[in-house]
């Protein structure tokens, strides 16, 4: 029961979230932020949690990039990595492989998350870029509400999401933020 309800109180914070950010009702704290320092700080957080070790996560980060400053809300920001991590833990119960990686090209800063597990299907994928909402697939798994809010703070930052299949067949989700004028 309490596992129901934690999933009942978290569903309705993000509801609300997503509701907040439709209707540009949730205030942003804009500052820098290095997105290399909080995408590590978020991936070493999650390794603290995977005490069975069934889903390992390697961080990278572009060679000799020690700072990707960003514009942005940490906390938003923050709360968009763990969704994704989150996913990739969620969808892939068995265990799978995760890699972070944060790179520069050209005016903007990428955050790529991608796992090696189940994945979803070409038609699951469509669907979910089309579908901005929460949806339930024919297996019962649930699709859309995280990736929801992830494009919805993306957007909020003047970003984008972009989701696909991984290398390996998993899922691959990416967060592509403008750099901060002097970053």
């Amino acid at each position: 029961i309490r596992r129901q309800g934690e999933k009942m109180r978290n569903l309705v914070s993000d509801l609300n979230l997503a509701s907040k950010l439709e209707y540009n009702m949730q205030p942003l704290s804009h500052a820098s932020v290095n997105l290399v320092a909080l995408v590590r700080q978020i991936v070493a957080d999650f390794l603290n949690l995977d005490i069975d070790g069934k889903h390992p996560i390697e961080f990278s980060a572009e060679e000799g990039l020690s700072a990707c400053m960003v514009q942005g809300d940490r906390e938003l920001l923050q709360r968009a990595v763990g969704n994704l991590l989150q996913n990739s833990v969620t969808h892939n119960e068995q265990g799978c492989r995760i890699r972070v990686s944060v790179r520069r090209e050209q005016e903007c800063c990428r955050i790529c998350v991608e796992d090696d597990g189940v994945g979803v299907s070409e038609e699951t994928l469509e669907t979910i870029r089309k579908i901005p909402h929460y949806m339930t697939d024919s297996s019962g798994q649930r699709h859309g509400l995280g990736l929801l809010l992830v494009r919805q703070i993306a957007g909020a930052h003047q970003g984008t999401l972009a989701i696909g299949h991984g290398r390996d067949g998993g899922f691959r989700a990416e967060i592509i933020l403008p750099l901060a004028r002097d970053g």
